[in-house]
């Protein structure tokens, strides 16, 4: 049977986006459904299932992207969006979406 590779990147960026949220390993084990033992295995790199992976995801309120890449920046800024258009009208919502098509149209070099 061949050894599952470590992830340690992985474990990190769960383990510091879970005391970014002042979590202890006890409270973020109890709230995704595993005991401490596998959630500090997991920060140390370990694997898991993806029903875990879903769970960790809404506890840590992160992407799949992020915690299995790193890379969360465009799920972070619709994060970003999505909140400040809960709070507008229906017309202010029509004007954000038509700047948005406009701008999608445009190329804009980097």
């Amino acid at each position: 049977m061949a050894e599952i590779k470590k992830d340690f990147a992985r474990g990190n960026r769960i383990s510091e986006k879970r005391k970014k949220l002042g979590m202890s390993q006890d409270e973020m084990a109890e709230r995704i459904g595993i005991c401490r033992q596998a959630l500090s295995a997991i920060e140390n790199g370990g694997a898991f299932k993806t029903q875990t992976l879903e769970k960790l995801v809404s506890v840590l309120g992160t992407s799949e992207r992020y915690i299995l890449h790193g890379n969360d920046t465009d799920c972070e800024l619709i994060t970003e969006v999505m909140a400040l258009l809960q709070g507008m009208d229906e017309l202010q919502l029509r004007q954000c979406l038509a700047m948005i098509k406009a701008m999608k149209s445009v190329s804009i070099e980097k």
